[in-house]
C-alpha cells in the first residue's frame, strides 16, 4: 500500500507552504493533469536555478545509475535538487521497449534511504504499478503517490463545466456536444481544444461555429459520421466523407476495420441492452470507453440489428478481399455503399 494518496491540489498546497516531500510516484495518464503536477514541481525551484538544480532522466533510454547520483547530489545555490524519472519500465506490467538494462537495486537503497534536498519524482504514465515486482512494491510504500488516473466518462461533464466557471466561460449545449464528441469523451483533448477556442471568444461565450471551426474532427469522429452516413443509407454524404478521408492520407483497410469495430460495437450493444445491460454495465463487459458506449447507445437504439449485421457483414467481405488484393481497394467501400443502399437487395 502506498505511504500517502493525494491530490494535485493537496501536491499544488504542500509546495505553496514549503512542505514538499523527498519522493513522490505520479501514478495515472490523465495529461492535463500531469502537466499540472510538472508545473506544480517546477515552482519549486526560482527560474535562475532550474538549470543548474532540474534534470530529468528516461529510463527506457537513459542510466538509473546516473540518475540515481544526480539525486544524490546537493543542489547549487539553492535549497533543492529537483529530478524527474520518467517511464520506470521495470515497475510496469506493460511491455515497453527499453535501450538499456537497469540495475533495480540502485533505485531500491534510494527508496528506503533518499536525500534530504532533493524531491524525486517518478513518472509511471499507467493506471497501476505490477504489484508483483518488488521495486513497485518499494515505490508504492515509500512515495507519496500523486493521483492522476484518468477522469471517468461520468465526471467529465459535470468537470468541463466546473472548468468553464473558473475561467468565467459559458458554451451552448449544441457546442458542448460537438465538443465531447471531437474531443473523444477524454479530458485532456477537451482542455487542448479549450485552449483555442478561449482565444477566439472573446465575449467569454463558446458557440457551434467556433467548435466546428476550431476544433478538428479525428478519425473516429469521422468514421462516427461514416457509420451514420451508412446506416441512413445516403450514399452521396458517405462517399463524400470516404474520398475526404482518402485525401487525408487515411488507408483504405485502416477506414474499413474501424468501420468494422464500430459495427461489432453496434451489434453487441443492441444484444446486451436486450439482455438488460445498462451503460455502466457494458462499459465494464465490453472494455470500451463509456464516452463511445453512450454514443453507441444512441445509435444502434435507432436501427434494426438485420440491418446492422448487413453492414458488418459486408464489410468483413470488404476487410478479406482488401487483404486479398483481389480488386482494387478504394473501390470496395464505394461498391459496398451502393448495394447497403440499394432496395432491391435489402
Amino acid at each position: 500500500m502506498a505511504s500517502t494518496m493525494i491530490k494535485v491540489d493537496a501536491l499544488n498546497k504542500q509546495i505553496k507552504q514549503h512542505q514538499a516531500g523527498s519522493l513522490y510516484l505520479v501514478l495515472g495518464t490523465e495529461d492535463h493533469l500531469i502537466n499540472q503536477v510538472v508545473s506544480a514541481f517546477h515552482g519549486v525551484l526560482r527560474p535562475e536555478e532550474r538549470s543548474m538544480n532540474f534534470a530529468q532522466y528516461d529510463l527506457t533510454n537513459d542510466s538509473l545509475g546516473s540518475a540515481i547520483d544526480d539525486a544524490s547530489s546537493v543542489p547549487f545555490f539553492g535549497d533543492h535538487r529537483l529530478v524527474f524519472l520518467t517511464r520506470p519500465f521495470f515497475a510496469m506490467s506493460e511491455n515497453i521497449k527499453a535501450t538499456v538494462e537497469q540495475d533495480v537495486s540502485i533505485l531500491e537503497r534510494y527508496l528506503k534511504k533518499p536525500t534530504p534536498s532533493t524531491i524525486l519524482v517518478i513518472f509511471a504514465h499507467t493506471h497501476k504499478l505490477d504489484g508483483r515486482k518488488k521495486i513497485a512494491k518499494l515505490l508504492m510504500k515509500h512515495a507519496q503517490v500523486v493521483d492522476v488516473q484518468k477522469i471517468e466518462a461520468r465526471q467529465v461533464e459535470s468537470t468541463l463545466d466546473n472548468y468553464l466557471s473558473q475561467h468565467g466561460f459559458q458554451i451552448n449545449a449544441e457546442a458542448r456536444t460537438l465538443l465531447l464528441q471531437r474531443s473523444d469523451g477524454d479530458f485532456s483533448n477537451i482542455i487542448d481544444n479549450l485552449e483555442k477556442l478561449f482565444i477566439t471568444a472573446s465575449d467569454k461565450q463558446i458557440t457551434l461555429p467556433m467548435v466546428e471551426d476550431l476544433v478538428a474532427p479525428t478519425l473516429e469522429n469521422n468514421i462516427f459520421d461514416l457509420v451514420d452516413y451508412v446506416l441512413h443509407k445516403n450514399v452521396t454524404q458517405a462517399l463524400e466523407l470516404y474520398h475526404d478521408l482518402l485525401l487525408n492520407k487515411e488507408e483504405p483497410i485502416k477506414i474499413n476495420s474501424i468501420l468494422l469495430t464500430q459495427f461489432r460495437l453496434l451489434m453487441q450493444v443492441k444484444i446486451l441492452t436486450k439482455k438488460g445491460l445498462t451503460q455502466g454495465d457494458l462499459t465494464q463487459v465490453l472494455k470500451v470507453h463509456p464516452y463511445r458506449i453512450k454514443l453507441a447507445l444512441q445509435t444502434a437504439r435507432h436501427f434494426s440489428m438485420k440491418d446492422l449485421k448487413r453492414a458488418f457483414l459486408g464489410l468483413e467481405e470488404n476487410d478479406y478481399k482488401m487483404k486479398s488484393a483481389q480488386i482494387d481497394k478504394q473501390l470496395l467501400f464505394e461498391l459496398f455503399m451502393l448495394k447497403f443502399a440499394d432496395p432491391v437487395k435489402q
